[in-house]
């Protein structure tokens, strides 16, 4: 089934809320409390939160769809302006910048190159947004979103470390230069 993206809107919220909530779990430690990720997915990722980012001018999310359903398959999340992480300002090598805060794919939609047309559509999306760079987190443990990262030309430059609950995790920063 052939798959679009397109830039969300306030109507996307609940479907993009339905997809956040069972995407970010699969990002997460095994050692991510599982009431800190009940509690995220409840107040961090709901409608109202999406509907929130959506209404952001710093912010642009893409979703790509199928015609099987009204969900999207997928979603990213930019945002521009300078890092608040001491460490990740201090690492990050293109300025401005934009981050890339949020990028999953239904796990259905795996392996078929979805995520591939995604990430060509944000990175043109980061860079229409006048951003120099691109930076992201992604867990030290996540093999697999570090090898896709790498192969679209996100080098690591830096870690950062964040508290979930009582527990300390640690991010690869990664970063790469855009190209109008």
């Amino acid at each position: 089934m052939p798959v679009t993206v397109r830039r969300a809107s306030a109507p996307d919220a609940e479907g993009l809320s339905r997809l956040a909530a069972l995407t970010f779990p699969l990002a997460c430690t095994p050692r991510t409390p599982a009431d800190f990720l009940a509690t995220y997915v409840a107040t961090g990722l709901d409608p109202a939160s999406f509907r929130s980012h959506l209404a952001d001018p710093a912010c642009t999310v893409l979703l790509a769809e199928d015609e099987a359903g009204p969900d999207p398959v997928g979603y990213t999340m930019l945002l521009v302006g300078e890092p608040v992480d001491p460490d990740v300002a201090a690492a990050i090598h293109h300025r401005p910048p934009v981050e890339l805060v949020r990028f999953y794919v239904h796990p259905d939609h795996h392996g078929t190159g979805t995520a591939g047309l995604l990430m060509e559509q944000t990175l043109a999306a980061a860079a229409s947004t006048g951003a120099r760079g691109a930076w992201l987190g992604v867990s030290e443990e996540n093999a697999r979103a570090n090898a896709f990262y790498a192969r679209h030309g996100f080098a690591p430059v830096g870690r950062k470390r964040f508290h979930i609950g009582e527990t300390w995790e640690d991010d690869v920063v990664r970063e790469r230069e855009l190209r109008l």
